[in-house]
Protein backbone atom coordinates (compact mmCIF):
# COMPACT_ATOMS: atom_id res chain seq x y z
CA UNK A 1 0.00 0.00 0.00
CA UNK A 2 2.40 2.67 1.23
CA UNK A 3 5.15 0.96 -0.75
CA UNK A 4 3.02 1.20 -3.88
CA UNK A 5 2.24 4.88 -3.33
CA UNK A 6 5.88 5.72 -2.70
CA UNK A 7 6.86 3.79 -5.83
CA UNK A 8 4.31 5.64 -7.94
CA UNK A 9 5.71 8.89 -6.54
CA UNK A 10 9.19 7.80 -7.58
CA UNK A 11 7.86 7.08 -11.04
CA UNK A 12 6.37 10.55 -11.33
CA UNK A 13 9.64 12.11 -10.21
CA UNK A 14 11.53 10.04 -12.76
CA UNK A 15 9.16 11.12 -15.53
CA UNK A 16 9.35 14.81 -14.58
CA UNK A 17 13.12 14.71 -14.25
CA UNK A 18 13.48 13.69 -17.89
CA UNK A 19 10.56 15.67 -19.27
CA UNK A 20 10.98 18.97 -17.39
CA UNK A 21 14.71 19.19 -18.10
CA UNK A 22 14.21 18.51 -21.80
CA UNK A 23 16.23 15.29 -21.76
CA UNK A 24 13.30 13.54 -23.42
CA UNK A 25 9.83 14.38 -24.72
CA UNK A 26 6.68 13.22 -22.92
CA UNK A 27 6.54 9.76 -24.50
CA UNK A 28 10.26 9.22 -24.07
CA UNK A 29 10.02 10.13 -20.39
CA UNK A 30 7.57 7.34 -19.65
CA UNK A 31 10.22 4.60 -19.69
CA UNK A 32 12.56 6.15 -17.10
CA UNK A 33 9.52 6.93 -14.95
CA UNK A 34 8.39 3.31 -15.15
CA UNK A 35 11.89 2.05 -14.34
CA UNK A 36 12.04 4.33 -11.30
CA UNK A 37 8.64 3.12 -10.08
CA UNK A 38 9.42 -0.57 -10.55
CA UNK A 39 12.87 -0.28 -9.00
CA UNK A 40 11.51 1.57 -5.98
CA UNK A 41 8.74 -0.98 -5.49
CA UNK A 42 11.11 -3.94 -5.64
CA UNK A 43 13.42 -2.30 -3.12
CA UNK A 44 10.63 -1.34 -0.72
CA UNK A 45 8.88 -4.71 -0.99
CA UNK A 46 12.11 -6.54 -0.21
CA UNK A 47 12.74 -4.29 2.76
CA UNK A 48 9.28 -4.94 4.17
CA UNK A 49 9.70 -8.65 3.46
CA UNK A 50 12.88 -8.74 5.53
CA UNK A 51 11.08 -6.97 8.37
CA UNK A 52 8.37 -9.61 8.24
CA UNK A 53 10.96 -12.40 8.24
CA UNK A 54 12.48 -10.92 11.39
CA UNK A 55 9.05 -10.96 13.06
CA UNK A 56 8.51 -14.59 12.04
CA UNK A 57 11.90 -15.51 13.50
CA UNK A 58 10.97 -13.98 16.86
CA UNK A 59 7.59 -15.76 16.84
CA UNK A 60 9.32 -19.04 16.03
CA UNK A 61 11.70 -18.51 18.94
CA UNK A 62 8.75 -18.04 21.28
CA UNK A 63 7.16 -21.24 19.97
CA UNK A 64 10.37 -23.17 20.50
CA UNK A 65 10.35 -21.85 24.08
CA UNK A 66 6.81 -23.26 24.54
CA UNK A 67 5.29 -19.78 24.72
CA UNK A 68 2.50 -19.84 22.09
CA UNK A 69 0.68 -16.85 23.61
CA UNK A 70 3.82 -14.75 23.26
CA UNK A 71 4.20 -15.93 19.66
CA UNK A 72 0.65 -14.79 18.89
CA UNK A 73 1.33 -11.41 20.47
CA UNK A 74 4.49 -10.96 18.41
CA UNK A 75 2.49 -11.57 15.24
CA UNK A 76 -0.32 -9.28 16.38
CA UNK A 77 2.18 -6.48 16.95
CA UNK A 78 3.43 -6.85 13.38
CA UNK A 79 0.18 -5.68 11.77
CA UNK A 80 1.71 -2.23 11.45
CA UNK A 81 3.67 -3.68 8.52
CA UNK A 82 0.41 -4.41 6.69
CA UNK A 83 0.07 -0.71 5.84
CA UNK A 84 3.22 -0.94 3.78
CA UNK A 85 2.81 -4.03 1.65
CA UNK A 86 0.00 -6.02 0.08
CA UNK A 87 -0.36 -9.58 1.36
CA UNK A 88 1.24 -9.08 4.76
CA UNK A 89 -2.09 -8.83 6.56
CA UNK A 90 -3.26 -12.14 5.08
CA UNK A 91 0.04 -13.80 5.94
CA UNK A 92 -0.13 -12.65 9.55
CA UNK A 93 -3.76 -13.71 9.89
CA UNK A 94 -2.85 -17.13 8.45
CA UNK A 95 -0.02 -17.69 10.90
CA UNK A 96 -2.04 -16.48 13.88
CA UNK A 97 -5.01 -18.60 12.83
CA UNK A 98 -2.90 -21.74 12.47
CA UNK A 99 -1.17 -21.11 15.79
CA UNK A 100 -4.48 -20.66 17.62
CA UNK A 101 -6.00 -23.67 15.86
CA UNK A 102 -3.25 -26.08 16.88
CA UNK A 103 -3.85 -24.97 20.49
CA UNK A 104 -7.52 -25.95 20.02
CA UNK A 105 -8.62 -22.32 20.31
CA UNK A 106 -10.99 -22.85 17.43
CA UNK A 107 -13.32 -19.90 18.03
CA UNK A 108 -10.39 -17.50 18.25
CA UNK A 109 -8.74 -19.03 15.21
CA UNK A 110 -11.71 -18.85 12.85
CA UNK A 111 -11.77 -15.09 12.11
CA UNK A 112 -8.04 -15.13 11.42
CA UNK A 113 -8.32 -18.18 9.16
CA UNK A 114 -11.12 -16.50 7.22
CA UNK A 115 -9.03 -13.37 6.71
CA UNK A 116 -6.09 -15.46 5.47
CA UNK A 117 -7.91 -15.97 2.16
CA UNK A 118 -7.48 -12.36 1.07
CA UNK A 119 -4.63 -13.01 -1.37
CA UNK A 120 -4.57 -14.30 -4.92
CA UNK A 121 -2.70 -17.41 -3.78
CA UNK A 122 -4.71 -19.39 -1.27
CA UNK A 123 -2.70 -20.17 1.84
CA UNK A 124 -3.44 -23.86 1.90
CA UNK A 125 -2.81 -24.85 5.50
CA UNK A 126 -4.80 -22.00 6.99
CA UNK A 127 -7.59 -22.62 4.49
CA UNK A 128 -7.60 -26.36 5.20
CA UNK A 129 -7.96 -25.63 8.91
CA UNK A 130 -10.85 -23.28 8.17
CA UNK A 131 -12.49 -26.07 6.17
CA UNK A 132 -11.93 -28.45 9.09
CA UNK A 133 -13.70 -25.98 11.37
CA UNK A 134 -16.61 -25.83 8.94
CA UNK A 135 -16.68 -29.64 8.93
CA UNK A 136 -16.99 -29.59 12.72
CA UNK A 137 -19.93 -27.19 12.38
CA UNK A 138 -21.51 -29.35 9.66
CA UNK A 139 -21.41 -26.40 7.25
CA UNK A 140 -20.56 -28.74 4.42
CA UNK A 141 -21.34 -26.53 1.41
CA UNK A 142 -18.99 -23.81 2.59
CA UNK A 143 -16.45 -26.44 3.62
CA UNK A 144 -16.32 -27.77 0.05
CA UNK A 145 -15.88 -24.27 -1.39
CA UNK A 146 -12.98 -23.56 0.95
CA UNK A 147 -11.26 -26.86 0.17
CA UNK A 148 -11.73 -26.37 -3.58
CA UNK A 149 -10.39 -22.82 -3.40
CA UNK A 150 -7.33 -23.95 -1.47
CA UNK A 151 -6.58 -26.74 -3.96
CA UNK A 152 -6.70 -24.46 -6.99
CA UNK A 153 -3.42 -22.83 -6.03
CA UNK A 154 -1.83 -25.78 -4.24
CA UNK A 155 -2.28 -28.87 -6.42
CA UNK A 156 0.93 -30.48 -5.18
CA UNK A 157 -0.12 -30.44 -1.50
CA UNK A 158 -1.24 -34.05 -1.11
CA UNK A 159 -2.34 -33.61 2.50
CA UNK A 160 -4.92 -31.09 1.31
CA UNK A 161 -6.59 -33.75 -0.84
CA UNK A 162 -6.31 -36.26 2.00
CA UNK A 163 -7.94 -34.01 4.60
CA UNK A 164 -10.74 -33.09 2.21
CA UNK A 165 -11.36 -36.75 1.38
CA UNK A 166 -11.32 -37.67 5.09
CA UNK A 167 -13.97 -35.05 5.85
CA UNK A 168 -16.18 -36.20 2.98
CA UNK A 169 -15.80 -39.84 3.99
CA UNK A 170 -16.68 -39.09 7.60
CA UNK A 171 -19.95 -37.47 6.60
CA UNK A 172 -20.89 -40.43 4.45
CA UNK A 173 -19.84 -39.06 1.04
CA UNK A 174 -17.59 -42.00 0.23
CA UNK A 175 -17.92 -41.66 -3.55
CA UNK A 176 -16.94 -38.01 -3.35
CA UNK A 177 -13.95 -38.91 -1.15
CA UNK A 178 -12.74 -41.37 -3.79
CA UNK A 179 -13.13 -38.76 -6.53
CA UNK A 180 -11.09 -36.25 -4.51
CA UNK A 181 -8.28 -38.75 -3.99
CA UNK A 182 -8.34 -39.72 -7.68
CA UNK A 183 -7.97 -36.05 -8.56
CA UNK A 184 -5.08 -35.78 -6.13
CA UNK A 185 -3.41 -38.81 -7.73
CA UNK A 186 -3.82 -37.30 -11.21
CA UNK A 187 -1.95 -34.23 -9.98
CA UNK A 188 0.60 -36.21 -7.93
CA UNK A 189 0.92 -39.64 -9.61
CA UNK A 190 4.05 -40.70 -7.70
CA UNK A 191 2.75 -40.00 -4.19
CA UNK A 192 2.61 -43.31 -2.31
CA UNK A 193 0.71 -42.01 0.72
CA UNK A 194 -2.10 -40.71 -1.45
CA UNK A 195 -2.11 -43.93 -3.46
CA UNK A 196 -2.44 -46.01 -0.29
CA UNK A 197 -5.24 -43.79 0.98
CA UNK A 198 -7.10 -44.12 -2.32
CA UNK A 199 -6.82 -47.90 -2.11
CA UNK A 200 -8.31 -47.89 1.40
CA UNK A 201 -11.18 -45.66 0.24
CA UNK A 202 -11.93 -47.91 -2.73
CA UNK A 203 -11.97 -50.95 -0.43
CA UNK A 204 -14.30 -49.23 2.03
CA UNK A 205 -11.68 -49.19 4.79
CA UNK A 206 -11.11 -46.48 7.38
CA UNK A 207 -9.07 -43.60 6.01
CA UNK A 208 -5.83 -43.42 7.97
CA UNK A 209 -3.70 -40.30 7.52
CA UNK A 210 -1.04 -41.30 10.04
CA UNK A 211 1.58 -41.24 7.28
CA UNK A 212 1.53 -37.44 7.25
CA UNK A 213 2.47 -37.42 10.94
CA UNK A 214 2.21 -34.15 12.82
CA UNK A 215 0.97 -32.33 9.74
CA UNK A 216 -2.19 -34.43 9.99
CA UNK A 217 -2.54 -34.50 13.76
CA UNK A 218 -2.47 -30.71 14.02
CA UNK A 219 -5.90 -30.59 12.34
CA UNK A 220 -7.34 -32.22 15.49
CA UNK A 221 -9.86 -34.21 13.42
CA UNK A 222 -8.53 -37.28 15.23
CA UNK A 223 -6.76 -37.42 18.56
CA UNK A 224 -2.99 -37.79 18.09
CA UNK A 225 -1.52 -40.69 20.09
CA UNK A 226 0.29 -39.60 23.23
CA UNK A 227 -0.34 -35.90 22.62
CA UNK A 228 -2.86 -34.56 25.11
CA UNK A 229 -1.76 -31.03 25.92
CA UNK A 230 -2.38 -28.42 23.20
CA UNK A 231 -0.73 -25.64 25.19
CA UNK A 232 2.75 -25.82 23.71
CA UNK A 233 3.24 -29.56 24.05
CA UNK A 234 1.29 -30.77 21.05
CA UNK A 235 4.14 -30.85 18.61
CA UNK A 236 7.82 -31.56 18.78
CA UNK A 237 8.94 -28.02 17.95
CA UNK A 238 10.00 -28.80 14.38
CA UNK A 239 7.44 -26.44 12.81
CA UNK A 240 8.58 -23.14 11.37
CA UNK A 241 6.52 -20.11 10.55
CA UNK A 242 6.06 -19.26 6.90
CA UNK A 243 5.49 -15.92 5.21
CA UNK A 244 2.92 -17.66 3.03
CA UNK A 245 0.85 -18.69 6.01
CA UNK A 246 1.05 -21.51 8.49
CA UNK A 247 3.88 -23.68 9.61
CA UNK A 248 6.49 -25.17 7.36
CA UNK A 249 8.45 -28.28 8.18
Amino acid sequence: MINLLVSLGAGVVGFLLFFATGIAHAVGSILPGAIAAIGAYIFLARRTGKQLEAVMAVAQKEMMARKPDRAVQVLQDAFALARWQFGISSSLHANIGVLLYVQKKFDEAEPHLRKSAGTLLRLWQAQAMLAALLFRKKQYDEMEKVFDGAKRGNKSETLLYAVHAWCENQRGEKKKAIEILQKGMSENPSDEKLKTLLGRAQNDKRLKLDGWGEQWWQFWLENPPGMVNPQGNVFSGRQRFGRGGGFRR
